[in-house]
C-alpha cells in the first residue's frame, strides 16, 4: 500500500479522494442530498448557481446537485456489475486459453476475435434490447463485451509464467493441473489484469453514461448521470452551462479511475514516479 501511494504522488491522492467522495455520496445520498431529486419546481427552472442551488436547476426546476448525488449510486452499481461480469467471464477465459494451449487456445482466442469484431456499444445495445433496457442488463452486456479484452491480457500473463520453474515444480508434488492453474499460475498472472480492470471500469462508466443518454438503463424520472446529461443537452441553447456539472462529474470520475490504474501499473512494474 505504501508503494502504491508513493508511486502516484499528489495526483493519486486527489484521485482517491475524489473517488471516496463519489462512493460516500452514492452510499449516503438520501442523507446528504439537499433536495428530493425528482421534485419539480417549474417556477425556478434553469435557476443560476447560488447558495440555494450550487449547481443550478434543470428544465423542470429539479436541483442538479441532488440529482448528481443520487445518480452516483446507479453509476457505482453499474460499474460493479460491468467489472464483475468482465472478471467472471474474462479471467477464466484467458486462463484456460493460456494454460491449456493448443487447440483450446486457438478456439478460445478466435472466439474472442469474433466478439471484438463487433463495435462494443452496438453489441451492448443489441444485448440490452434482448434482455430488457434495465441498468443490470445493460451493464452485464457491457461486461460481456469487454471480457475478450481482459481474456487476452490474462492469457498473455499466463503464457509468461506457466513454464517457469516454480510452476513446473508443483507438478512434482502431485498437484492436479486444475489446482496448479488456479492456485499458482493465476495469482502470478493477475498483475496486468488488475490494471486492465481499472481501464475497463473507466470505459464502462463512459459507456453507461452513453447508454443512459440514449435511454437504456435507469429510466426517468430516476436520476442518473447519463440522464442528467441527456436532459440538459436538449436545452443547451437555452442554458449553455447546463451540461457542465454532469459532464465534469463523469469526466473527473473516469480520470480518477485511470489515475489509480496508472499508479497500479507503476507499482506492479516496479517503477516509481
Amino acid at each position: 500500500m505504501r508503494r502504491f501511494l508513493a508511486a502516484g504522488g499528489p495526483g493519486l491522492w486527489i484521485a482517491l479522494l475524489f473517488l471516496a467522495v463519489v462512493v460516500i455520496t452514492g452510499l449516503f445520498a438520501p442523507l446528504l442530498a439537499p433536495y428530493d431529486p425528482i421534485r419539480q419546481d417549474l417556477a425556478h427552472s434553469f435557476a443560476p448557481l447560488g447558495w440555494a442551488h450550487p449547481f443550478g436547476t434543470d428544465n423542470l426546476g429539479r436541483d442538479v446537485l441532488s440529482r448528481l448525488m443520487w445518480g452516483a449510486r446507479p453509476a457505482l452499481i453499474g460499474l460493479a456489475v460491468a467489472v464483475g461480469c468482465t472478471a467472471l467471464i474474462g479471467i477464466p477465459w484467458g486462463l484456460a486459453a493460456g494454460y491449456l494451449g493448443g487447440i483450446a487456445d486457438l478456439v478460445l482466442m478466435r472466439l474472442a476475435d469474433a466478439v471484438l469484431v463487433f463495435p462494443g456499444i452496438i453489441l451492448a445495445l443489441v444485448l440490452a434490447a434482448v434482455f430488457g433496457p434495465t441498468l443490470a442488463s445493460a451493464m452485464a452486456a457491457l461486461g460481456f463485451v469487454y471480457s475478450p479484452v481482459l481474456a487476452r491480457v490474462v492469457r498473455s500473463g499466463v503464457l509468461t509464467v506457466r513454464h517457469r520453474d516454480f510452476i513446473t515444480l508443483t507438478a512434482l508434488y502431485g498437484l492436479s493441473s486444475w489446482h496448479r492453474m488456479w492456485r499458482h499460475v493465476l495469482p502470478n498472472a493477475l498483475a496486468s489484469a488488475i490494471v486492465q480492470l481499472t481501464l475497463i471500469a473507466g470505459m464502462s462508466l463512459l459507456a453507461q453514461t452513453g447508454l443512459s443518454f440514449l435511454g437504456i438503463g435507469l429510466q426517468p424520472p430516476l436520476p442518473s448521470w447519463g440522464a442528467s446529461l441527456a436532459e440538459s443537452f436538449r436545452f443547451i441553447l437555452v442554458n449553455a452551462t447546463a451540461t457542465v456539472a454532469p459532464g465534469l462529474t463523469v469526466v473527473l470520475t473516469v480520470l480518477s479511475l485511470y489515475r489509480v490504474g496508472d499508479a497500479l501499473r507503476d507499482v506492479l512494474a516496479g517503477t516509481h514516479r
